[in-house]
């Protein structure tokens, strides 16, 4: 995640705050690493998968990703996530593993999506991740639990963490919270088995940071983010090319960490919007943002295109009356770094007792 400029300007200001932010971070981490604070434990292993800064660098593709792959090698994932956005408390079952049993109000808005692009992993959310992991090794048929947005919580007791480094962000916003980027000191990197630099397709990440993070015994490996050509209907209406949609007038949203990869995906797709409008991140779309989105909207055949997560907070009145399309992003690692995170993942679980799904080997 990069800095806005108006943040970087105040940048001097913040720094007293970063100090007293950082220091209750450390003095956290110390009570747990002492053992003062408990960290506690479910019957089956955890792999955690987070990052160490504020802002998007590809969780939840990646999550569903990894959930995937845990699949082809014949493991059972659930999936324990926060459920941040929701407006409910304690836990909420969002999936079983066969269908959903949540709305997005009470799930948040990337539990759902999870559940709906993973119908075969249950996904339970719950602001007590060990209560929510409980639920889910007790009463689900899972031998491995994937943590989302895990790394600063701990604790639940994990078998290993991955770590996720946006390949775009520049070294100098590694820095603690709120004068850069931090949620904690680099140096926490020591507590991950692998570091997985994110959107390399488009950047190669800070040779002096990549250099720095050598340092740690985590090995580093590179991902990237892929556009489907294919944009899905929402709320019906029939899947579009972006070759079939390219010439129209096109108004594209979002409410994500990154609105700026979103943009660019579409450029790369052919699809140039006439009109832009970014929300915050995990934005509830009130009447107002909807009546804003219909006016830029009006003129003849226009298209709107938003993210996953952001489509699957949109009414339906608002769906029957545009034609609306979500872009779908793929998280993907390939070649001997595909075999480098296999090597790791095997190498903190325990083999499986089960073989590839049918169909998914």
């Amino acid at each position: 995640m990069r800095l806005p400029g108006n943040w970087t300007r105040l940048r001097p200001l913040l720094w007293p705050v970063a100090l007293f932010y950082g220091a209750l971070v450390w003095w956290r981490n110390f009570f747990y690493q002492i053992g003062f604070f408990v960290t506690r434990r479910v019957p089956v292993p955890v792999v955690s998968i987070g990052n160490l800064t504020v802002g998007g660098t590809g969780k939840t593709p990646a999550v569903i990703f990894l959930a995937r792959h845990l699949r082809l090698l014949g493991y059972r994932p659930g999936i324990v996530s926060r459920g941040y956005g929701r407006h409910t408390r304690g836990t909420v079952l969002v999936s079983d593993g066969r269908k959903l049993q949540a709305t997005v109000g009470a799930a948040g808005d990337e539990a759902f999506l999870l559940a709906s692009r993973l119908p075969e992993v249950p996904v339970v959310v719950d602001e007590d991740r060990y209560r929510g992991a409980s639920l889910l090794s007790a009463e689900h048929d899972v031998d491995v639990l994937l943590l989302d947005d895990g790394f600063q919580h701990r604790g639940l007791a994990r078998n290993c963490d991955l770590l996720l480094m946006d390949a775009a962000a520049p070294a100098r916003d590694y820095r603690m919270f709120p004068y850069g980027t931090l949620r904690e000191r680099l140096s926490a990197v020591q507590r991950a088995v692998l570091v997985v630099w994110t959107r390399t397709e488009y950047f190669s990440p800070d040779a002096a940071l990549r250099q720095k993070l050598a340092a740690y015994p985590a090995p580093q490996i590179d991902s990237r983010m892929e556009a489907a050509t294919l944009l899905q209907a929402v709320g019906g209406g029939v899947d579009q090319t972006s070759a079939e949609l390219a010439g129209r007038p096109i108004l594209a949203f979002c409410g994500i960490g990154r609105p700026q990869s979103f943009y660019q995906k579409l450029l790369e797709l052919g699809l140039e919007p006439q009109w832009v409008r970014y929300f915050p991140d995990h934005h509830a779309y009130t009447r107002a943002d909807l009546e804003i989105l219909a006016d830029l909207a009006a003129p003849p055949e226009t298209v709107l295109i938003t993210t996953e997560k952001d489509a699957v907070k949109l009414p339906g009145d608002f769906l029957a009356g545009h034609e609306v399309y979500s872009l779908k992003i793929e998280f993907t690692i390939s070649g001997a770094d595909l075999k480098k995170l296999d090597e790791v993942l095997l190498g903190c679980l325990p083999i499986p007792r089960s073989t590839a799904p049918a169909g998914e080997a």
